[in-house]
C-alpha cells in the first residue's frame, strides 16, 4: 500500500512539473480545447493534493517509518528525523540518548511484555513502550531511556 501511495505522489509530482513546463513553453498542438479541458498543471496539482491528503489521513503512514528501522530481537531501538539512532538491550541501565530530534520510529523488539521507559532532560518520566511495539514518536524532548 505504501509503495502505491509513493508511486501516486511521484506520478502526480512529475505531472505537475511537466504541466508547469508545458505552460512555460506553450502548447505543442492545438488539440486540447481550453473551453472543455482543464490545464494539465491543474489536474496534476489536484492529484498531488489528493495524494498528500490521503497520506496525512492514513494511519499506516506513521507505522511505515517504524517498519523501516531494523531492530534485533531483545533490543529497543529508535531513530530521530536527523538520522541519530540507538539500540539498547541491557536492563536496569539509564542510557543518555544520542542527539535525537524530530519525529522518528521507535521499535521495542524485546521479549514480549518487556517495558522500556523514556525520560526528559531532567529525568522526568515521559512515556513507556511495552514489547512488541512499533510506532513513531517525537524524540526532541526525550533525553534518557531504560531498556527494561
Amino acid at each position: 500500500m505504501a509503495v502505491r501511495k509513493t508511486a501516486a505522489i511521484l506520478s502526480a509530482a512529475a505531472a505537475l512539473v511537466a504541466g508547469s513546463l508545458f505552460g512555460l513553453m506553450g502548447p505543442a498542438s492545438a488539440s486540447a480545447r481550453p473551453d472543455t479541458a482543464r490545464p494539465e498543471a491543474a489536474l496534476a496539482a489536484d492529484a498531488l493534493a489528493g495524494a498528500r491528503r490521503h497520506a496525512v489521513e492514513s494511519p499506516t503512514v506513521a507505522k511505515s517509518a517504524a517498519a523501516a528501522l531494523s531492530c534485533s530481537y531483545t533490543y529497543v531501538c529508535g531513530q530521530g528525523s536527523n538520522g541519530s539512532s540507538f539500540a539498547y538491550t541491557k536492563c536496569n541501565t539509564l542510557y543518555q540518548l544520542p542527539n535525537l530530534t524530530g519525529s522518528g520510529p521507535l521499535v521495542n523488539n524485546q521479549t514480549p511484555g518487556t517495558v522500556a521507559y523514556f525520560y526528559d532532560k531532567n529525568q522526568n518520566y515521559l512515556f513507556s513502550s511495552t514489547a512488541y511495539q512499533s510506532t513513531t514518536v517525537n524524540w526532541t524532548p526525550v533525553w534518557y531511556a531504560i531498556a527494561c
